[in-house]
């Protein structure tokens, strides 16, 4: 009788401390935007895109405003994406870039610097990027389901 009883503790102990392994990992994959600072931009067919402002260096290594972009699957499946950011001053478009041939494996995130996912806008000034007439939006996005990614090895 006293070892089905400490066998029962030990597997209950287990079983607690998995759950709380799980609850942790959950609370922190639905808070890892917040907490970096990023405002969710869009939740579409599981793939949550969120943004903030930041700086990041160009390509000749100059520190510059970027915006930066994470994105986080939330299915099971890889997905490829593609989108477009267009940029507004005093409700114009001033500059546009495409984002295109994107994949992401299942159930996981790729950050702003981190993984490479920024835009550094060309044709704004830094308090024009501050400024109350300045906006921008992110359009034309596509998501599908793919078997895999192409460097899914890298990820």
């Amino acid at each position: 009788m006293e070892f089905i009883t400490k066998f029962a503790i030990q597997n209950l102990k287990k079983m607690i401390s998995r759950i709380l392994i799980i609850a942790a990992f959950v609370s922190t994959s639905a808070a890892c935007f917040g907490q970096k600072g990023y405002t969710q931009y869009i939740k579409q067919d599981g793939l949550r895109m969120a943004t903030k402002w930041a700086k990041a260096k160009d390509a000749d290594g100059a520190v510059k405003p970027a915006l930066l972009i994470a994105i986080e699957n939330t299915n099971k499946e890889p997905v490829a994406f593609s989108y477009t950011i267009n940029l507004y001053y005093e409700g114009m478009l001033r500059e546009t870039a495409s984002m295109s041939e994107e994949c992401i494996v299942g159930l996981k995130s790729r950050i702003g610097k981190l993984n490479g996912i920024y835009f550094i806008p060309q044709k704004f000034t830094p308090e024009q990027l501050k400024s109350s007439d300045f906006n921008f939006t992110m359009d034309g996005i596509e998501i599908e389901k793919v078997d895999s990614c192409p460097d899914a090895a890298a990820e």
